[in-house]
């Protein structure tokens, strides 16, 4: 598996993105959302998600169609992280930020980013884009899927912030790690981390006396 990753501007955006791609197959539960929410700059629009979920539910009980990407912006839960402040996190993103060993005191979006397949060295920049109010949107998908996904993400406004590295760093911002430029594109995927090794396995038999 691997995680494709893209930086909106909006809400909007990522919504139309992760509707796309609930439409080629990928399950809503492996579609994430992470975005900087200073100054609730996200609480208008989420409180018109949250409406029409409802409404949207009560169409899908009817039978009738509804548009994806929907709930998963309705079910953005709201966090504040050290060092980056108030966020909306949902999917795989909020799971690692509020779970025990990935929470805000073990390395907050860092920690989650690389928990999702991105290098130690790109996800400073993709930090800092959430803090600037940047709204990004992850999918975990299988290798065919993997170009579908990609230029899904492009066509919905995902951007390259290569540039606005630079600009950033012009105005004084500097990050833990001593090299944090993301030398690659920045849409593109990443790989996903392996399974930790099973500790319930047998345990191998001992040598007779």
């Amino acid at each position: 598996m691997k995680t494709v990753l893209g930086v909106f501007a909006s809400l909007v955006e990522a919504e139309r993105a992760a509707r796309d791609l609930e439409n080629i197959g990928i399950p809503n539960v492996d579609i994430s959302i992470v975005a900087g929410n200073i100054a609730e700059r996200h609480k208008e629009y989420l409180e018109k998600a949250r409406l029409s979920s409802t409404s949207a539910g009560a169409a899908a009980a009817s039978g009738a169609s509804t548009g994806g990407g929907v709930g998963l912006i309705a079910g953005l839960i709201a966090l504040a992280i050290p060092g980056v402040g108030p966020i909306v996190a949902g999917g795989a993103f909020a799971t690692l930020l509020t779970g025990f060993a990935v929470g805000a005191a073990g390395g907050g979006l860092i920690s989650a980013f690389t928990g999702m397949g991105v290098s130690h060295e790109e996800a400073p920049v993709y930090e800092e884009a959430v803090r600037r109010g940047a709204v990004m949107l992850a999918a975990h998908v299988n290798h065919p899927m993997e170009h579908d996904a990609l230029d899904i993400l492009s066509r919905h406004g995902a951007r390259d912030i290569r540039d606005e590295v630079d600009t950033w760093k012009a105005a004084g911002w500097s990050a833990p790690d001593p090299h944090p430029y993301v030398y690659d594109d920045t849409l593109r995927s990443h790989e996903m981390p392996a399974e930790p090794a099973s500790s319930d396995k047998p345990a191998s038999p001992s040598p007779a006396d």
